[in-house]
């Protein structure tokens, strides 16, 4: 009995033996390493100028008068603020009548009435929207969207006396590095 108890007094030293060799070898060691980095933007202004008898001025903010029949000058470009960007832009017309409010006209009857010269040499339409047709450098402007807007003399009718005309631009930029190459091709331009 007493080789028995031996034995196993045995058999128990050495699995503790085991088991204390087999947790040494489970030490382990743990790092953690952070990096930071910090991703570019895009940013980009509208400006709106137009030509006078002085040169180019910044577009005023109060309404200009005008004639059916006439034309004034609006020069519409697009600057990169930040980082090569492909730009897009649209642009809606509104007549207001003489109490400000929307008059219900149809596309026709509003291209009829109001006409851009838009640029279609540096400018190229899909979609409502106007792409152009290379990226913009940081801190460089494209070629004007248009520079003039054309009032049609014989569609201004009576009804159209001290009404407004109000042209909209919205511009939208994507980053040019590795994002195809073009403005078309481009992916990432946020929803109209």
């Amino acid at each position: 009995m007493k080789k028995k108890q031996v034995l196993a007094l045995a058999v128990i030293a050495l699995c503790c033996s085991i088991l204390a060799s087999a947790t040494v070898a489970y030490f382990v060691d743990r790092d953690t390493a952070r990096n930071v980095i910090t991703s570019g933007g895009v940013d980009i202004t509208i400006v709106e100028q137009r030509l006078t008898d002085n040169g180019l001025e910044e577009y005023p903010a109060e309404p200009i008068q005008i004639m059916p029949g006439t034309t004034a000058s609006k020069i519409v470009s697009i600057r990169s603020e930040q980082n090569d960007a492909y730009i897009r832009a649209s642009f809606t017309v509104t007549v207001l009548d003489a109490a400000g409010v929307p008059m219900e006209l149809t596309a026709e009857q509003t291209a009829a009435l109001v006409r851009m010269d838009t640029n279609t040499a540096d400018w190229t339409e899909r979609d409502g929207w106007w792409y152009y047709g290379k990226a913009v450098s940081d801190g460089d402007m494209t070629q004007p969207l248009f520079r003039e807007v054309t009032f049609d003399g014989p569609s201004m009718t009576n009804e159209y006396q001290n009404c407004t005309v109000q042209i909209d631009v919205t511009a939208q930029s994507v980053q040019q590095a590795n994002n195809g190459a073009s403005a078309l091709e481009a992916a990432g331009w946020p929803e109209a």
